[in-house]
């Protein structure tokens, strides 16, 4: 898998996360202190944030950050 279709995949968790627990994004932005912009962005796949950021987009959200981050690699460990 090519990283840039591993960092897609990850939005689309942050993104189905969000959504389970029912927070728009500004609301996940007012909770985690994350700007709702970058909180969109990184839903759309960009992913060129400090690691913290998404550490504390995950707490918020009470879910393992490897739950969100797809390894791009996963596929050729196979």
């Amino acid at each position: 898998m090519k990283a840039k279709d591993a960092l897609r995949l990850s939005g689309i968790n942050l993104q189905t996360f969000r959504n389970a627990k029912g927070f728009s994004i500004e609301t996940l932005a007012i909770l985690s202190q994350v700007d709702a912009a970058v909180i969109g962005e990184m839903e759309a796949g960009n992913f060129d944030f400090p690691m913290d950021t998404i550490y504390e987009l995950a707490a918020t959200l009470n879910v393992d950050i490897r739950e969100i981050m797809v390894d791009p690699m996963a596929d050729a460990a196979r």
